[in-house]
């Protein structure tokens, strides 16, 4: 009886431990975390049409980047320049986008200069935020050119005291747009496994059931679909790999780890075909590691329960053994 409960008791810590390490293979599923909104989920990089489950398959090389052509979607990425050390600037870049400027959005709209543009520089644009004012700035470049228009976003976060963004993000910047509700607060991310809303809409308006794909520099291609309110739940894959200690860091990390990603929607109207985008990066789970080593301790622990039990039972055979 007591070797049946042991046995019992390890193999179910056991399995407990076995779903753990199931967790961070990179073949892992969470299709069960995939909100009702999604309408294609694909390993692809290509950006062809062809029907997916709405299942999230495996990600070939989960947890490797793409390289710097992960996307042919249009990016505003952070750029390194030479004696740029000022925490109220910072470096910008351009990619899959032809533009002459960014224009930078302040997060209060009543200053001067609250609406400026920058000309685009080869070597990385300087973005500086306004005197005294930090927060969440929004940067955007626009091109258009036969009968397409192209968008592309992204915020940068000035640590200094500023207005909070709700205003800035609801504030219409172009036709077609891809707008957080809202965006982490300081010192926060979006992470993988985690859900966030975002508004889609053009003119001001917003749009119902229209696509918004998202893509990651691990390989995943995702999409979400917008409800009658043009509200889009949008699930962060769990794509990253877990932690891995390197020689001489001593187990800690300096800083979360962060991947790139892109959402980016399309619409036709008038006459012209709009393509927007909004990039930024997202975080990798910290309770990734931690469930590994719960998962571990757990059929440890149950091994140990059994292992008397079983010492015991045998000690008792090898005693009825004897007497025969």
């Amino acid at each position: 009886m007591h070797l049946h409960a042991g046995i019992f008791l390890a193999a179910s810590l056991m399995a407990a431990q076995g779903m753990a390490m199931a967790d961070e293979k990179p073949g892992a599923k969470h299709s069960s975390q995939a909100p009702s909104g999604m309408v294609n989920a694909r390993q692809s990089h290509d950006h062809g049409a062809g029907a997916g489950s709405a299942e999230q398959p495996a990600a070939p090389g989960q947890g490797k980047r793409q390289g710097r052509d992960w996307t042919k979607y249009p990016l505003i990425t952070p750029v390194m320049r030479k004696g740029e050390r000022d925490r109220m600037s910072t470096g910008l870049t351009e990619k899959n986008i032809a533009t002459d400027y960014f224009e930078v959005f302040a997060p209060d709209s009543s200053v001067t200069d609250a609406r400026r543009k920058v000309p685009v520089e080869a070597e990385g644009t300087v973005i500086k935020a306004l005197p005294k004012l930090g927060n969440y700035y929004w940067v955007a470049a626009r091109q258009e050119k036969d009968g397409e228009v192209i968008v592309a976003s992204t915020p940068y976060y000035f640590g200094e005291p500023g207005p909070a963004p709700t205003r800035l993000l609801l504030e219409q910047k172009y036709e077609l747009e891809i707008i957080p509700q809202p965006l982490p607060r300081e010192h926060g991310a979006w992470r993988e496994s985690e859900k966030w809303q975002f508004l889609l809409r053009f003119n001001g308006q917003p749009l119902a059931n229209k696509a918004l794909r998202m893509e990651t520099e691990f390989g995943t291609r995702t999409a979400f679909t917008s409800d009658g309110k043009g509200m889009v739940t949008v699930l962060f894959p769990r794509d990253f790999k877990p932690a891995e200690k390197t020689p001489g860091q001593g187990g800690h990390s300096h800083g979360p780890r962060r991947a790139k990603f892109v959402l980016a929607a399309e619409h036709d109207d008038g006459g012209k075909h709009y393509l927007t985008s909004f990039n930024y990066t997202y975080s990798a789970d910290p309770d990734r590691n931690r469930d590994l080593l719960a998962g571990l301790g757990f059929g440890v622990f149950g091994m140990l329960l059994a292992a008397p039990l079983l010492r015991r039972k045998k000690a008792e055979n090898n005693k009825s053994t004897k007497e025969a």
